[in-house]
């Protein structure tokens, strides 16, 4: 906490709001709501100690405030400040203050780190996390609307190093549901147009483009090095294969990996996040789908080209990108958590915007990450 004295001038934050509950007799009831993640916290405290609140609003020094609610600084009263100082309810000094990242990509990103605050209450916790994330290298395997729209919200929180991995270019229809910037761009390799995007969007943007296909003789050394944690969005030959090469690479080197949702026929899904040795990794979940669906009997489909019949809106893909980008600031707010945290997989159902979700274990035999394979 920081040392309080009449000459500090502590603040209350603009991005809480109060409010009273006057009582009868020597109490009162407040009420503060935090406006970013609409966070509350409600407490009881002595009535002046309510109106040294409303004081807190002014910038200027404590004892002017004390004075207005006829309070001094002694122990009760300094240990009410550092209360509200440790809830991120007021600030003594300025909490973006850093020397630890660029002035400029402070300003930039300001916004997310008052978000941060709210749920870290720590200023130093706050640019830890930032600088985490302006340190990390992402490597995103497939820029279609899922893979794309999760490397521009990224960009929008700060990453700005990354590794872009695709064999396809641009199409028409690619237009209406990704964040590529304009039609200009059609037929140009989705790599160069996703570069773009990030050096649109990131801070002094580092990027290493491969124009090539994800497949089993793939040489992922040479793809990642350096990599923090990587994303995949390649559906092609099939997710499903995508996702087991890179999850048993990510448990030999102890990189997260960000099985994302989203597109062909798992639309407005969300992905999983396969932290190494704590959730459960790709050959789980082919092992549980593998075993829940053992009854299911497709019959054939009479159409055989059926690539174009079917797929979603941008919207859909926002969707998967958003929450996909979301498990990754968690992930980077807290990397050292290796608390047991289930798997699980959901669907955005459109029609009554209901969230169907499910539950995936780590399976104690699985080849790759079982018991004795630690």
């Amino acid at each position: 906490m920081t040392k309080l004295s009449e000459a500090s001038a502590p603040e209350l934050r603009d991005g809480v709001e109060v409010f009273l509950f006057p009582r009868n007799g020597d109490s009162c009831q407040v009420l503060f709501l935090f406006l970013s993640n609409r966070r509350r916290l409600r407490i009881e405290c002595k009535p002046a100690f309510a109106l040294l609140l409303k004081g807190l609003s002014k910038t200027q020094p404590l004892a002017d405030t004390l004075k207005e609610s006829s309070l001094v600084l002694d122990d009760e009263t300094s240990a009410f400040l550092s209360f509200l100082e440790g809830e991120g309810i007021i600030t003594l000094a300025d909490p973006l203050a850093s020397g630890q990242l660029p002035t400029e990509y402070v300003e930039q990103y300001k916004r997310q780190l008052y978000f941060l605050l709210d749920i870290l209450r720590s200023p130093q916790k706050v640019h830890e996390v930032q600088k985490r994330i302006f340190d990390a290298q992402i490597a995103v395997f497939g820029l279609g609307a899922v893979g794309c729209g999760i490397l521009q919200q990224l960009c929008m929180m700060g990453f700005r190093r990354f590794v872009l991995i695709d064999y396809a270019e641009v199409e028409a229809n690619d237009i209406a549901r990704t964040p590529y910037r304009t039609a200009s761009q059609i037929g140009l390799p989705k790599t160069l147009a996703a570069k773009a995007l990030v050096e649109d969007l990131a801070f002094d943007p580092v990027v290493r483009l491969h124009n090539t296909t994800l497949q089993t003789r793939t040489d992922l050394d040479e793809l990642v090095q350096g990599t923090t944690l990587m994303v995949n969005t390649a559906d092609e030959p099939y997710v499903g294969y995508t996702n087991i090469k890179l999850s048993r690479y990510a448990l030999q080197h102890d990189i997260p990996l960000m099985a994302a949702g989203g597109f062909d026929a798992h639309l407005a899904s969300l992905g999983e996040l396969l932290v190494p040795h704590v959730t459960p990794c790709a050959d789980c979940y082919a092992t549980y789908f593998h075993e829940s669906l053992k009854d299911w009997k497709p019959v054939p489909h009479p159409v055989k080209e059926r690539e174009g019949w079917f797929g979603g809106l941008g919207s859909l893909s926002a969707f998967s990108a958003s929450t996909a980008a979301l498990d990754i600031l968690t992930y980077f707010m807290n990397p050292e958590d290796k608390r047991e945290v289930a798997g699980g997989r959901g669907e955005f159902h459109f029609h009554d915007y209901s969230l169907d979700t499910f539950t995936v274990e780590r399976d104690a035999h699985c080849q790759s990450c079982g018991e004795g394979r630690e």
